[in-house]
């Protein structure tokens, strides 16, 4: 009895690991520690050296520039945004809704 206890608990906690892993790794954290991270920062809060002198907003309090849905950040996404740059045809659409998804995510906004 303590046996399977003891086995599903430890199942339990690699499923959850693997879970918390699987996130980590995700298509759309790649991409955007690739090509966001620099301005906006493992948090999205633009407190970089770089995002500070681009005046990077905070997309955790302002995400209404970039959009509040994956729709609205992928076009922020294509056609660039201020000192942001353009990534259509640079990153494929796959990927720019994956890192939209990351985005909205660190901004706690659910779609």
């Amino acid at each position: 009895m303590y046996l399977s206890l003891l086995l599903g608990i430890g199942l339990f906690t690699v499923a959850a690991l693997s879970l918390v892993l699987a996130q980590e790794d995700s298509p759309g954290k790649k991409v955007y520690v690739s090509k966001c991270l620099m301005c906006h920062g493992e948090d999205a809060k633009g407190d970089t050296k770089a995002g500070k002198m681009m005046k990077t907003p905070d997309l955790t309090t302002e995400p209404w520039k970039q959009g509040t849905s994956v729709a609205e950040v992928v076009k922020t996404l294509r056609e660039g945004l201020g000192k942001m740059p353009k990534y259509e045809g640079k990153i494929s659409e796959e990927d720019l809704k994956a890192v939209a998804e990351y985005t909205l995510k660190l901004a706690k906004i659910e779609e």
